[in-house]
């Protein structure tokens, strides 16, 4: 029984430490779709850009919107800080689009925030948890895309920016509502 059991386990166990493997890919830290477990992978720059501009822009409204409704002075200021790092990403990612002629998404002046309104406590809750996953994703998003070789100052703006959205991430995970 014994010998079995180590069996299972010498064949379970993974390459020894001392085997050449290639590096792991970029992963989510958490699938927000249990069947979607697949590496995120770099795209092309227009593409990425595009997309990225338009999520970005929809941050930075509902960053506005809660900094605007809530009457708790540190979720105020977090969305505050949250607003000004999508704003500035937003301008970065836009002028780079332009400078390289890719396009850009239209604008959408009835686009509305994504934030739930309720009580002042639920509106919080909901902003912070939105955020969370939110930068949850741009973080994985934009480690996909400086792992490619894709445009080197896209690149270069996405390693500027990373910091912000890393430092706002653990932001929101200390908050206490």
């Amino acid at each position: 029984m014994i010998e079995a059991v180590a069996l299972v386990l010498l064949f379970a166990s993974g390459p020894a430490p001392d085997e050449a493997t290639a590096p792991p890919p970029v992963q989510q830290e958490t699938p927000t779709d249990p069947f979607f477990d697949k590496p995120l992978v770099a795209t092309d720059g227009p593409t990425f850009v595009l997309s990225t501009i338009e999520s970005v822009r929809q941050g930075e409204l509902d960053a506005r919107a809660a900094a605007d409704s809530l009457n708790n002075p540190t979720l105020r200021d977090a969305a505050q800080k949250i607003g000004r790092q999508n704003e500035s990403t937003r301008v970065k990612l836009e002028s780079l689009a332009k400078s390289k002629g890719w396009r850009l998404p239209g604008a959408n002046p009835v686009r509305d925030t994504a934030l739930p309104s309720a009580g002042e406590a639920r509106t919080g809750a909901n902003f912070v948890l939105q955020q969370i996953s939110f930068h949850q994703a741009t973080v994985a998003k934009f480690r996909a895309q400086i792992a490619g070789k894709g445009d080197a100052d896209l690149n270069r703006a996405l390693r500027e920016a990373l910091p912000g959205y890393q430092k706002n991430l653990a932001l929101l995970l200390q908050l206490e509502l």
